[in-house]
């Protein structure tokens, strides 16, 4: 009678606890919410993505900086989606942390660039697959091209030059955890890459002294290598400091048609604090968080109301056991009692034979006549090999049961058969 009264008050606690938990849902959605370190490789450099570190802002900015130009997205591949374009009014963007180019695609975009297009790269590492285009079989002080160069600090300070040579202010970036600055690596190109005998020139620095952005000029056309992709992201360019530096390195861009590469990004792999942890994850948003307290407290009260035993006790069955033993013991018995040593002498031929054909793969049987045993001298000699034993041992024992067979056998002929045998098998290999 009890637990039937329980039940209402039971459905009527999962009910409230479920309607608040629609509450809490639908009020924690209608909050904004920014991921900072979480789903970096998602939300990282994305063009689509208005968290601090995607691209949003800078996408839009690009469309109305050059007003009457067509914006394109390359979504597939660059070597079917960039045009070559002849006229040279052409800009291809790229942000991310890595360019990844096959030949193929490294010889389009090198063919977009020489016709007088503009490539503008920002990266966290050096494109390889066009550095043989800038540089080919031109030597600059013996440097070949590896990755770019980093060093570790919370902030730094760019300047940036205009395309006049007139100064176009510096700006302070850091990189940010929940509005915090924390520790980042800041790239920079080192300045042995530059030298009089090519084209090549800085643009911008890091810090006054570190090359971090650069012109390559490539046939008619150049590209523009950035080493700070952080710089172009949406938490950056919604502060004013930071706004008037990105609008600055925009001014070496010609305008033209904007061909946007989100197709030859790879996903930001060294955001710091990045996890791959899913309940982590979960527990950092508030609402799956509260979902996963509600699953497991219905999960610990179904437990408890479950605790009662449903069924009675399973008995132990008795533990089954070989009786073959036992029956062989049982019919020796019997063929003892009744004094039948020629059977026992028989039977046990029989299986030391079984025993030497399963264990060294000589057939031997019994005469089904007279039971004396099919060997010849080959058999023993064999026999002898094989089990390392002196020949006359495996002789002893057919004599032994040869003897039962031939005259009446007395338990003492028996006791010997037996021993003959232990005595084989006993020394056998």
């Amino acid at each position: 009678m009890q637990s039937s009264n329980r039940i209402p008050l039971l459905v009527a606690f999962f009910a409230v606890i479920l309607l608040a938990a629609v509450f809490y849902y639908t009020y924690e959605s209608n909050k904004k919410h920014f991921i900072w370190t979480d789903s970096w490789a998602r939300h990282g450099y994305n063009e689509k993505s208005d968290q601090p570190y995607g691209t949003l802002v800078f996408h839009r900015l690009l469309e109305s900086v050059f007003p009457g130009r067509q914006c394109t997205d390359i979504r597939n591949n660059i070597k079917t989606e960039l045009p070559s374009d002849p006229s040279g009014s052409s800009v291809y963007v790229f942000i991310g942390e890595t360019l990844y180019l096959d030949s193929i695609a490294a010889a389009q975009l090198a063919d977009f660039v020489a016709a007088g297009n503009t490539a503008f790269i920002a990266s966290k590492n050096t494109v390889h697959a066009i550095m043989p285009y800038l540089y080919n079989d031109l030597d600059c002080n013996d440097w070949s091209w590896d990755e770019y160069s980093g060093f570790e600090d919370s902030s730094v300070s760019m300047t940036l030059r205009a395309p006049l040579d007139s100064a176009a202010g510096g700006a302070t970036f850091h990189f940010a955890v929940q509005n915090q600055p924390e520790s980042y690596t800041w790239q920079y190109i080192e300045t042995g890459f530059f030298c009089d005998s090519m084209p090549h020139f800085p643009i911008g620095y890091v810090n006054d002294t570190l090359i971090n952005f650069a012109a390559f000029p490539f046939g008619k056309g150049r590209f523009l290598l950035h080493t700070n992709p952080l710089v172009f992201t949406n938490y950056h360019l919604l502060r004013p400091g930071t706004r008037r530096y990105v609008a600055s390195a925009l001014s070496w861009i010609p305008e033209g048609n904007i061909y946007w590469d989100a197709a030859s990004r790879i996903g930001e792999t060294s955001g710091p604090s990045e996890t791959e942890n899913p309940l982590l994850y979960i527990i950092q948003q508030p609402a799956l968080a509260w979902a996963w307290y509600l699953l497991l407290g219905l999960a610990f009260t179904w437990l408890v109301f479950r605790a009662k035993r449903r069924q009675r006790i399973i008995p132990v069955l008795p533990k089954n056991e070989n009786s073959s033993c036992e029956f062989i013991g049982t019919i020796a018995n019997l063929h003892f009692r009744e004094k039948n040593y020629r059977g026992l002498c028989v039977q046990n031929t029989r299986l030391f034979l079984a025993q030497v054909r399963e264990r060294y793969g000589i057939p031997a049987s019994l005469d089904p006549e007279n039971l004396l045993p099919r060997v010849d001298d080959a058999f023993f000699r064999r026999l002898s090999a094989v089990s390392e034993t002196p020949e006359y041992l495996s002789r002893n024992v057919f004599n032994q049961y040869s003897a039962t067979v031939q005259f009446e056998p007395t338990e003492e002929m028996m006791v010997d058969l037996h021993l003959a045998m232990e005595d084989f098998w006993r020394k056998a290999k």
